[in-house]
């Protein structure tokens, strides 16, 4: 007994080294952060003597490893004590100097260094029983006593919550000084049974088959020699198949790591999953092997001493779910998702990928509880949290953070703010949806609604309390607005996501209401100065909203789907009327194509090619005055695909342009396999030329590229005479920009072919 008193004291110093460290960084960040904000004297005194009890605690680390012979073991641990009693009470003394009233930050940061200091104090104090408890005393119940001074009910309630885990830290203290008690007596007591074996074998024999924790010897090529009942029993295996079985060939590598660790002459371990080879059963153990020597210190075998944890690994499990779950519901509760929300908040930080919550609680909800009983209201609760679950995604959470209330936390949302703020609306409206039928609850039938507050992480510096007190905010202004309504926290996020529903909404009508209008800009042959062209352009004018920017709608009708709808209309109307205008300036204008933009989804329905051949049956144009301008984000999806479809538009006459050239990673591979006729060099390149020799460089590169592949090319976005000239000097095929003009209406561009007859004027000069 007395040499496991002086294990533990050597264990005890063992620890200080890194406890100090860690205290001492905790007091350094202490003061950074409380300079300025309190009595700066007592704040320098504190820092002082706390700063020198370290010191001084240091100092017996020290002495105890170097001039160990100074002092009796009882001396030395009386020394350990008053050093800890000391940092208690300087880190106790925290609470009563500077317990900042109405600054809630500075309390909660007080309570919270006080809890982590408490609780590292388990593992660096628990060796001696003492030692933890007369910390824990001295370092908590100053905070409590300061809390319940405070004429706030929450604080007494903070004061109740801090005495349960000061509770609760006493017995976990007193749990591991038992278990590391328990365990240095195990180790001796191995270690004694150890040499005994070495003397003699049949000493070994009888403790090797009669020691109650599963045991077996193994040879130096990891093949078992000998084993005990105890771990046949856990393995449900028999004798026969375990002597002689090759541990090599074990699925679990860490537990081979373990057993050769013993035979290359140095302890192993392992703690964790196992899968037993005979019976098939999934186990936790913990495996210790040893090597065995012979005289001449050689490794002859190994023994191994497997204990089944299994019961213990699964009560503790289910200890630590019952922590991270209601009770009544089964659903994480408000410690589970400020973890998970912290979790988000900081994979915000790193990755720009925003995150969300949303805060709901059930209208009139209180009501109901009074009127019908807990039991009708529990069963509520049960019933919300499971239509709750079904409404999210599957990456998303949802909390119970006590009574009616109920948190989601939404990750991944997005890394841009407007999407996001959609699909957290979207989330919101599911939500609804599903409590729209109502509650069969006993004899009753209960309608509920809910009131929703959403609120997305927008700055770095916020945190998981900000998070959800802004979500809090937005639904109690949901409550405020009539209940059963979604509030956004920002009231800008709400502006957008609103706008985006009723572009979506004015979209799906905006051809039956005869909204949408084609422009087009013209197409000007560099060679002759004729409009051999145009390029169709979608606009929109709503009689709600306005006038819309493609920029705007475009995406949300690629999102919606509506595109497929709208890029039918485009391609019908542009090419009935290109075939008018053909037809109307046959021998004044020589109108050769209209070049049209198709969509990703548009393009990749299946019933594309189908549609298109209707449409210019319909319209009974010639397949060659169709352009169909293409982009890379179409092409790189199922390059195999599109280019068999590609190959179908070619074989019907249809021409096909890559749009906005230069600026994809690999567009020459494109133009090499694929059966492109035109090439459009983008305008960000034109743009530059007169002060950007690169780009100047990279234009004649391209023109070359695509006289080599017999391309024609359409220099887009030429607005001045000096990019026209720098263009034509270079031979491009075609010109289209504000130089010539920008994009017209229908009436507007039949003005221009007929008072031009189709020449661009400027051209010539």
């Amino acid at each position: 007994m007395a040499l496991n008193k002086e294990q533990l004291l050597k264990d005890t110093y063992q620890n200080l080294a890194l406890s100090l460290l860690g205290l001492g960084i905790i007091t350094v960040t202490f003061f950074v952060f409380f300079y300025g904000r309190v009595d700066a004297s007592k704040l320098i005194t504190w820092f002082l003597m706390s700063s020198l009890i370290t010191l001084l605690r240091y100092v017996l680390f020290y002495s105890f490893h170097h001039h160990h012979a100074l002092c009796t073991n009882v001396c030395w641990s009386r020394l350990f004590t008053l050093g800890v009693i000391l940092s208690g009470a300087i880190w106790g003394a925290v609470p009563i100097l500077f317990f900042i009233n109405e600054n809630y930050l500075y309390q909660m940061l007080i309570m919270m260094i006080l809890s982590g200091i408490s609780a590292g104090s388990l593992s660096t104090l628990s060796q001696i029983r003492i030692n933890v408890s007369a910390f824990l005393t001295f370092l908590l119940v100053p905070l409590i006593v300061v809390l319940l001074e405070e004429t706030e009910v929450m604080y007494h309630y903070i004061a109740l919550l801090v005495t349960l885990y000061f509770i609760m830290l006493q017995y976990m203290a007193q749990k591991l000084n038992q278990n590391y008690v328990s365990a240095v007596n195990s180790m001796q007591l191995y270690q004694k049974k150890k040499n005994e074996l070495t003397q003699s074998e049949q000493k070994f024999e009888t403790i090797f088959q009669n020691v109650p924790i599963g045991s077996f010897l193994y040879d130096k090529n990891l093949i078992i020699q000998d084993t005990n009942q105890e771990f046949l029993n856990f393995l449900g295996a028999p004798r026969e198949f375990i002597i002689g079985l090759d541990m090599k060939r074990l699925d679990n590598k860490k537990v081979i790591y373990a057993l050769q660790s013993a035979i290359d002459g140095q302890p192993g371990a392992y703690e964790g999953a196992y899968k037993t080879k005979y019976a098939n059963k999934d186990i936790w153990v913990i495996i210790n092997t040893n090597p065995l020597f012979n005289t001449e210190h050689e490794v002859t075998n190994a023994v191994a001493i497997v204990m089944d944890i299994t019961k213990r690994v699964k009560q503790e499990k289910n200890i630590e779910y019952q922590a991270n779950h209601d009770t009544l519901t089964n659903i994480p509760n408000r410690m589970n998702l400020l973890r998970n929300t912290n979790r988000e908040i900081i994979r915000y930080r790193r990755h720009g990928i925003i995150c969300g919550v949303i805060f709901l609680d059930i209208d009139h909800f209180k009501n109901i509880n009074d009127s019908l009983g807990h039991s009708i209201g529990d069963e509520l609760l049960i019933q919300t949290a499971k239509r709750l679950q079904s409404a999210i995604r599957e990456d998303d959470m949802v909390a119970r953070i006590g009574g009616d209330e109920f948190v989601i936390l939404l990750s991944d949302l997005s890394q841009e703010q407007e999407k996001a703020m959609i699909k957290a609306e979207l989330v919101a409206q599911k939500i609804h949806q599903v409590f729209t039928d109502a509650y069969h609850i006993q004899r009753f039938h209960l309608n509920i609604s809910l009131s929703i507050g959403i609120a997305l992480i927008t700055h770095k510096e916020e945190s998981t309390e900000d998070l959800l007190k802004h979500a809090d905010i937005a639904m109690y202004q949901a409550k405020n607005s009539g209940r059963n309504t979604t509030r956004f926290y920002e009231s800008y996020m709400k502006a957008k996501a609103k706008r985006y529903l009723q572009i979506e909404n004015e979209l799906r009508n905006a051809i039956a209401h005869d909204e949408l209008e084609i422009h087009y800009q013209p197409i000007v042959s560099l060679e002759s100065s004729y409009i051999i062209g145009a390029e169709a352009l979608l606009r929109w004018n709503n009689k709600t909203l306005g006038k819309i920017a493609p920029d705007e709608f475009i995406p949300i009708a690629e999102e919606s789907g509506l595109i497929l709808s709208l890029g039918a209309w485009v391609l019908r109307q542009a090419t009935r009327q290109f075939k008018i205008w053909r037809e109307t300036f046959q021998d004044t204008v020589p109108l050769k194509k209209i070049a049209i933009n198709v969509s990703v989804n548009q393009f990749n329905n299946p019933h594309f090619l189908t549609q298109l051949r209707t449409i210019l049956d319909e319209n009974q144009i010639d397949p060659n005055c169709l352009e169909l301008e293409l982009t890379e984000s179409i092409i790189i999806k199922n390059i195999k695909r599109i280019t068999k479809k590609m190959q179908t538009l070619r074989a019907m006459g249809v021409n096909l342009s890559i749009d906005d050239f230069g600026t994809g990673y690999s567009s020459l591979l494109y133009i090499k396999k694929l059966p492109f006729t035109t090439l459009k060099i983008d305008k960000s390149f034109i743009q530059d030329i007169q002060d950007d020799a690169d780009d100047k460089e990279l234009i004649h590169t391209i023109l070359n590229i695509a006289k080599n592949f017999n391309l024609e090319t359409i220099a887009e976005g030429v607005e001045t005479k000096e990019q026209y000239h720098f263009i034509k000097d270079r031979k491009a095929t075609y010109l289209q920009g504000y130089y010539c003009e920008k994009p017209l209406s229908k009436d507007a561009f039949e003005t221009l072919l007929r008072t031009t007859q189709g020449i661009c004027k400027k051209l010539d000069s």
